[in-house]
Parts: C-alpha cells; sequence; structure tokens
C-alpha cells in the first residue's frame, strides 16, 4: 500500500553533496501541515551564494531548533528499526506536537516525512527509511575532500530562491558553485579556457617555478611543521600503544584532530596555508598530465638547482657544465617524474601527500647512490686513495709544465708519487679499447711532435744548430789542448824563478865527467847545441852548468816516452828504457849538487801530478785527443759516467769555455741533440711516442748521468738551459710512466663480438631464434660490453683533459658514501609542502 513517503516522489532528488535546510514559499503548500514562512527574494545571480547566511537557517521549520541546539537535535525520540542506519538521525525533540512532520537525516541528507510516521508500526518505519534511502545518494563530492556528510561543521549559502543550503565545511567554492548551478540553474560559469598539450607545459612548468621558490622560501617553516608533525604523529602511536597495553580505550578521533589542530594553529603555518591559497588562485593550473609532470618539474627548479659539491670542486670549465648537466638531471628531473609519478597513482587518496614526499626521496636517494657508485670514479679513487697532498700539488704542477708536452692525469700522478700509482696500468686498459682508444690515440699521436718542440728549445738555450757538425769536435779538441799547454806554462812560470837561480850554477868536472860519458848524454848535448831554435838559449851556458843538463834530461825523458810508443816507426824499449836511466842520473847529480834546481824540480813534479796529470788523463785530455765529434762530444758528457766524475766534469767545461765558449757550447749541444736523435727513431710500428722517455734514459737516466749533465749544463754561458732542463727531463721521463697496451687479446674478442652483430638486435634476435633463449646470456654480455663501452670513454675523456689531475683529485674528495643527508634534506625543500596538501590539492 502507498506510505506516506508517496508525496516526495515527485520531490526533486537532493542535490549531491549539500541539503536543503530552508524551503523557499510555493504557491500552495507542499506540506499542510507545516506552516509557510514567506521567503526572501531570490538573488539577482548565483554569485551571491557566499552572501553572509540568515542568523537562523533552521527557522523554516517548526520543528526545526536555534541554531547551537545540535546535541538536542540529533537525539532520537525513541528507538526505531532505523537505528541500525548511522546516517538516520531524527529532528523530533521532546515536547513536539505530534500532529508536526518528522524530520529525518538519511546518509547525510535531511529529508522531512508527515507526522503519520509516528504512528506507524516499526516494520513499516524501517521500510519507509530504507525506501528513502533507495533514493537518495549514498556519498557526496565532499568524500574525496575527507569531510564526513554528517559533520556538524556547515558552510551555509543562499540560493537564488531564498533556500539555505549546507555544505560540508572545507568543501571547495568550485564544488559548491557546481552543485548550486544543477541544483537551482542560473547563469552558466564560463567554461575553463582549453589549452594545448605544449601551451598547458610551458603555462604549468612556468606557475611551478615560482612556487617552487615560495616554497624554498617558506621551508624553514614546513621543516617546523614536518618536525612537529612527525613528533605528535610517534607520540599518538606511542600512547596508543600505552593504552593497548593497559587496555584502555585508544584516543579519539576527536582528540587526535584536537592535537593536529593545535599544531596547526601557529600563525606561521596559516601564513604559510594562506600563502598557499593564493598561489593556487593565481598560477596556472595544469589540465593535463604532461602539464601535471611540468609543473612539478617547475616547482623543484628552485630548491634542485643549489650546485653540489662534485659541481663546486669542478675543476674546468667543461667539468662545470658537465656537472650542472647531471645536478639538473639527477637533483630536479628524476626526484619531479618519481614524485609526480607517485602523486599520480595514489591521486585523491589519503596518501597522495605522502606519496609525492617518498616519491621524491626515492628520485634523490637514487640520484645519490648512482652518483656514489659511479663506475669510472669508483675505480680512480681506488687508484688514488693513499696520495698525500704534497702528491697531489707535484702532479698538477707536471700537468701544467711549461715545456708544451701534455701529459695525461695518470701520467702526472705517477710521476709525482716516482711510480708508485695504478693509474697507468687503467690508462693502459683505456688505451687498449676500441672506444678508448680512438679518445687516447689523437692526444699521443701528438707527442712526438710536442717533444721535438720542447727538447729543440732546450737545445738552442745551450747553442744554436751548427752549419759544420763535423768540425766541432775539431775545434773543441784544439780549445783543450790549448788549456793543456796553458796549464803547462803555468807550472813552469810558477817554478822559473827557482830554475832561473839554478841554471847558471856548474856541477865540478869530477862529478860531471860520468855524465858527459854516457854516449846517450851526449847525444843529447849534441842535440841541444845542434837545434836552430834551441842552441841560441844556452850558448852562454858550459856543458856542466844545471841550465844544460835540465835541457838534455827532458830530451833524454821525451825520447825515452817516444820510443816506448809501439805506434813510432822508431819504437824500441831497450832504447827507451837506456834514454830513461840517462835522464835520471843526470837529473840526480843535478839535484846533488844544487838545491834550488832540486826544489825546482819537486815543485815541478808536484804541480804536474796534481794539477798537470789530471787534466790531461780527465775529461780535457780526451777532448784534446779526439779527432772527431763524436768522440770529443762523448768524452764531455760519456754515456756512462763514472761515479763522483761530476765535478771533473764541471771544472773541463768550466776551463774549455774559457777557451773557447762557443765551440764549448757547440759540442755540448750537438751531442745531446745527436742522442735525442737515436732515441727518437721510429720504432717497427712507426710510433715515436716514447722518444721523450728513451731520451731521458740516455742523458739522465741514473744519478750519475743526470750529476754529470747538471754540473757540465752549469757552466754554458747564460745558464738558461741549467735552469730549463731539469723541467723537461722531469716531463720527457713522466711519459715513460705510461704502459704499453700489451696484449690486446680481450678487446680483440669484444671487437670481433660486436663485428659479429652479436650486440646488434638484429644478432640477439637470431641467436634467440637460434638457441631457443639461451642467447638471453649473451644480450646481457651485450649489456655489459655496452657499459663498459661508456665507461671506458669516461675514462679517457677523465685522462686527457687539461685538467685532467684536478678531474681525479675532485672524483677521489667525493668519495664512495652515499650522500643521504643531501638527498634527504633537497627532499625536504623540494616535496615537504605536498605531505599536508589535501588529497588533490597539488
Amino acid at each position: 500500500m502507498p506510505g506516506p513517503w508517496e508525496k516526495y516522489q515527485q520531490t526533486p532528488a537532493v542535490p549531491l553533496g549539500f541539503r536543503i535546510v530552508s524551503q523557499p514559499t510555493p504557491s500552495q503548500p507542499r506540506f499542510p501541515d507545516v506552516p509557510v514562512q514567506t521567503a526572501p527574494a531570490a538573488p539577482a545571480n548565483v554569485f551571491d551564494q557566499f552572501d553572509a547566511p540568515a542568523a537562523d537557517p533552521w527557522a523554516a521549520f517548526p520543528d526545526a531548533q536555534p541554531s547551537g541546539a545540535a546535541a538536542k537535535r540529533d537525539r532520537l525520540p525513541q528507538p526505531g528499526p532505523w537505528t541500525k542506519y548511522t546516517g538516520v538521525r531524527s529532528s523530533l525533540a521532546t515536547g513536539t506536537s505530534a500532529a508536526d512532520p518528522v524530520t529525518l537525516e538519511i546518509n547525510g541528507h535531511r529529508v522531512e516525512v508527515d507526522s503519520s510516521f509516528r504512528s506507524m508500526p516499526h516494520d513499516q518505519q524501517q521500510a519507509t527509511v530504507d525506501e528513502i534511502a533507495k533514493s537518495l545518494p549514498t556519498a557526496g563530492p565532499w568524500t574525496k575532500y575527507g569531510a564526513s556528510a554528517s559533520s556538524q561543521n556547515v558552510t551555509q549559502v543562499k540560493a537564488p530562491d531564498g533556500s539555505i543550503v549546507e555544505f560540508p565545511d572545507g568543501t571547495p567554492d568550485d564544488v559548491m558553485a557546481k552543485a548550486m548551478q544543477e541544483k537551482f540553474g542560473g547563469p552558466t560559469a564560463p567554461a575553463p579556457t582549453q589549452y594545448s598539450t605544449a601551451a598547458d607545459v610551458g603555462l604549468s612548468f612556468g606557475s611551478g617555478v615560482p612556487r617552487g621558490i615560495v616554497e624554498t622560501a617558506m621551508f624553514p617553516v614546513t621543516l617546523s611543521r614536518m618536525v612537529e608533525g612527525a613528533g605528535n604523529y610517534l607520540y599518538n602511536k606511542a600512547e596508543n600503544g600505552v593504552r593497548y597495553a593497559i587496555g584502555t580505550e585508544p584516543l579519539s578521533e576527536e582528540e587526535l584532530a584536537r592535537r593536529e589542530a593545535g599544531i596547526n594553529a601557529s600563525p606561521a603555518y596559516g601564513l604559510q596555508d594562506r600563502t598557499r591559497e593564493i598561489m593556487d588562485a593565481v598560477l596556472h593550473k595544469p589540465q593535463t598530465t604532461a602539464g601535471e609532470y611540468a609543473g612539478t618539474l617547475g616547482e623543484f627548479v628552485a630548491p634542485g638547482a643549489v650546485p653540489s659539491k662534485a659541481a663546486r670542486l669542478a675543476a674546468t670549465g667543461r667539468e662545470m657544465a658537465q656537472r650542472v648537466g647531471e645536478d639538473l638531471f639527477g637533483n630536479i628531473v628524476v626526484p619531479a617524474v618519481t614524485s609526480e609519478g607517485a602523486g599520480q597513482a595514489t591521486e585523491g587518496t589519503e596518501y597522495e601527500g605522502l606519496s609525492r614526499f617518498l616519491g621524491a626521496l626515492f628520485g634523490n636517494v637514487g640520484t645519490a647512490a648512482g652518483r656514489a657508485y659511479n663506475a669510472p670514479e669508483a675505480v680512480v679513487r681506488r687508484a688514488t686513495s693513499e696520495m698525500t697532498d704534497a702528491d697531489w700539488r707535484r702532479a698538477l704542477g707536471l700537468q701544467n709544465n711549461t715545456t708544451g708536452v701534455r701529459l695525461t692525469g695518470p701520467e702526472a700522478i705517477s710521476q709525482a708519487t716516482n711510480g708508485a700509482s695504478a693509474l697507468p696500468n687503467l690508462l693502459r686498459v683505456v688505451e687498449g679499447s676500441v672506444d678508448g682508444g680512438a679518445r687516447t690515440g689523437p692526444f699521443f699521436a701528438a707527442r712526438p711532435g710536442q717533444v721535438d718542440t720542447a727538447v729543440g728549445h732546450v737545445l738552442k738555450q745551450i747553442a744554436p744548430p751548427s752549419a759544420r757538425p763535423h768540425s766541432v769536435g775539431p775545434q773543441a779538441a784544439e780549445a783543450a789542448a790549448n788549456v793543456i799547454d796553458r796549464t803547462r806554462q803555468g807550472i813552469n812560470a810558477q817554478t822559473r824563478p827557482l830554475y832561473d837561480a839554478a841554471q847558471q850554477q856548474i856541477i865540478p868536472q869530477a862529478q860531471f865527467a860520468p855524465i858527459a860519458a854516457d854516449p846517450r848524454f851526449a847525444a843529447g848535448l849534441a842535440r841541444l847545441r845542434g837545434n836552430p831554435e834551441l842552441a841560441p838559449d844556452y850558448a852562454h851556458l858550459p856543458d856542466n852548468s844545471i841550465g844544460v843538463i835540465d835541457a838534455v834530461t827532458k830530451d833524454l825523458a821525451a825520447r825515452g816516452e817516444a820510443l816506448r810508443n809501439t805506434a813510432n816507426p822508431l819504437y824500441g824499449p831497450e832504447l827507451a828504457s837506456r834514454s830513461t836511466a840517462a835522464a835520471a842520473d843526470a837529473r840526480n847529480l843535478a839535484t846533488t849538487q844544487s838545491p834550488e834546481y832540486a826544489q825546482a824540480l819537486a815543485e815541478q813534479e808536484a804541480l804536474r801530478r796534481t794539477v798537470l796529470n789530471p787534466l790531461e788523463r780527465g775529461p780535457v785530455g780526451r777532448v784534446a785527443a779526439a779527432q772527431d765529434t763524436s768522440t770529443a762530444g762523448n768524452a764531455l758528457l760519456p754515456q756512462n759516467p763514472l761515479a763522483g766524475s761530476a765535478g771533473e766534469a764541471g771544472d773541463a767545461t768550466r776551463r774549455l769555455v774559457a777557451e773557447d765558449p762557443a765551440a764549448t757550447a757547440a759540442l755540448v749541444r750537438q751531442n745531446l741533440a745527436d742522442r735525442f736523435g737515436r732515441a727518437n727513431t721510429e720504432t717497427q710500428s712507426g710510433s715515436r711516442e716514447f722518444a721523450g722517455a728513451k731520451f731521458h734514459k740516455d742523458v739522465a737516466g741514473n744519478d750519475t748521468r743526470q750529476e754529470v749533465l747538471d754540473a757540465v749544463l752549469r757552466e754554458i754561458p747564460g745558464g738558461q738551459a741549467a735552469a730549463s732542463m731539469p723541467e723537461l727531463l722531469d716531463v720527457l721521463q713522466a711519459t715513460g710512466r705510461r704502459k704499453q697496451i700489451g696484449s690486446a687479446t680481450e678487446f680483440n674478442r669484444s671487437l670481433n663480438a660486436d663485428l659479429g652483430g652479436a650486440a646488434s638486435p638484429t644478432g640477439l634476435a637470431i641467436d634467440l631464434v637460434k638457441s631457443l633463449g639461451t642467447s638471453v646470456v649473451r644480450a646481457g654480455d651485450a649489456v655489459k660490453r655496452a657499459a663498459l663501452r661508456s665507461n671506458l670513454r669516461a675514462l679517457a675523456d677523465m685522462f686527457i683533459d687539461p685538467q685532467s689531475v684536478e678531474l681525479i683529485r675532485n672524483a677521489n674528495n667525493r668519495g664512495a658514501t652515499i650522500g643521504i643527508g643531501d638527498a634527504l634534506g633537497r627532499t625536504a625543500a623540494e616535496a615537504g609542502g605536498t605531505i599536508y596538501a589535501p588529497p588533490g590539492g597539488r
């Protein structure tokens, strides 16, 4: 049979999301039992919906209570079968007339039924409530905002026809306006502007940047809010745990809400919320998914653009650009994409804000982990972990040398540590690969020319190249002979006074007779008297004078030495010994008879032993005896000098420079140039890349060679070569720290696999079909080879960079630890505000 609700079937359904608590005055009363109250005139347009509500919105209903009497209104008059519906309430209060209509709240909607509802049996009342509940929507649009339909906190809006409409507190304005439009009509709100995807992306990104700047400026407030919120959450959890342990009820929703409201009561938090509301109202709201990603990307620009440690430590403009690019991608793009992706996956749920925060954290931590375990930098760090600050400074000096010879970072570092570095082995691996060799090849191909220029520059500082190199040796030999003659003359000049005093002295005839009877002495005396050049000097002296005897003994000694020489056609050892013996006998007689002569001979002997003989037997004597340029040069700069011979090499050079500076400098230059030419000989493969290292080994390969070279160069006029040569030799030795590539078996295998198509998509597909899936392993190998090639290229670029040492040092300084602290701080700045954003509010 028809029920009392039948007359309401024609009543329009209660609009989704709101309830009408004050109806307009119809021409005929809808409810005969309800007094009619005249409604105010309708507003001019729909925008009057936001006018202040009436003082008492319940006054339109006779059974309504004054505002603020919610507790009495919510009481049911008697238990009924509908009590199992949590959303069913009756407005009937104690003392209400039985003829008055009954107001029910069913599933969040206020519905009035006539007074006959009171007299129905319970089962019929239950049926009535069930029937009404079926005709009502079960949820309002506010549910996505977390507001309960039965919430007592409401927003009241006046409709165009004078009705008062309630919405759950916190319902967005656009939702209320849409509901009012659908229910009451009125001016149609302008349709939102339609944007193309590209335009939406641009506008969203442009709006995201200032939002990110503002959020970054508010970061201290956001951080404080996060800390307080986390503390409150943990405290509540702990308290509920204690309550559970002691068997008491957990904290009520009202208490939890009260505590959260207490935290959010800070004026700073309110100002932050208001600032975000203004940005929401002013800035463009993304209309497409791509726009939402672009907006998030823009928001992350400001907090993510802070340069990382790697960018701050960049040694070169190129490295800085590379590091900044990595920062932009790793600190902005990656966390923005992961944050927005997580937000899209949980959009509209209570976990959306937290998901966005965790997504950004995942992106930032992942980026930090990827940087920490960068393969090229990891192996570089292991190879340089034991270097000291002094090693780094010396390596930087070698890298920035003034010779013009460019060194790789591994070469400079190995030289700085005296070979105690594993980097040259790593460089050898890089060079041996196809990808690494393609980058290092041009670098090393330019080295022979660089070394030629550097060595040539220092040689020019010694002397200009000679147009007649074969004449350089004889000229130097002549200078050396002159040095010896001058030394002999000096000795004679020093003892001349003694000789002059003794030469007039006469040996008694009795003592002279045995000497005069010796045929060798007699022959020598005859040669003296018959020599047209010497005879006049001794014509005034008798045969038994000290002066004549001294001259004859010198002739006999020279004759004996000449006859002892096997190359002499008159070679005769017996004649040589007899001539020497005759000279000795005559000299002994003269020294016995003349103390002055004896002293003169003693001083002569001492000076010859200590001055003349070392000179004749040392570098000067060897240069003087040289017949060609090579012999003369090797006499001054021997390839295998005697240990401790640097002093005599420097003395010989000084004496030769004093005699003929041009010839001496030309000889030194020619010797070094010839030795560099031999070192610069091409190998079988035509390479000259190690010529500098070979030259260093030849002229300064050990301490003695280095000392002799330094001693000789210090005596060359000008001193420029002596100042430049040490740096040049240091750099040339560094070029020798580079390891030979050696066997290329492994690289050949990898290259053959690539050339055979194993790494190509077609090759992988064919192998997959042929092997029925087992070639997936080969596909994995291809991926590893691709990663290897990429890492080898990265290492090659690092090693041949002009600032290679700085790049290697920066890689070492960055360390292998994951920057969790930086990642957390950046995440808090980028996405900290999302935690408190309402679902769907981003």
